[in-house]
């Protein structure tokens, strides 16, 4: 495969930091706001990947 996209949130550092370190490279920047300001599930310890399709 010579391209495969996956979203993170950087608001999860793990997951951000261990795709980087697998040679993933940001290509689209996206902000997501919640209401209340509360941290779900874009927390330390938690791995997800987002489809923003």
């Amino acid at each position: 495969m010579s391209k495969l996209l996956a979203g993170v949130n950087m608001a999860g550092p793990e997951a951000y930091r261990h795709l980087v370190g697998r040679g993933f490279r940001t290509e689209i920047q996206g902000v997501t706001m919640h209401r209340p300001n509360e941290p779900g599930y874009s927390r330390a310890g938690v791995f997800v990947l987002d489809d923003w399709r």
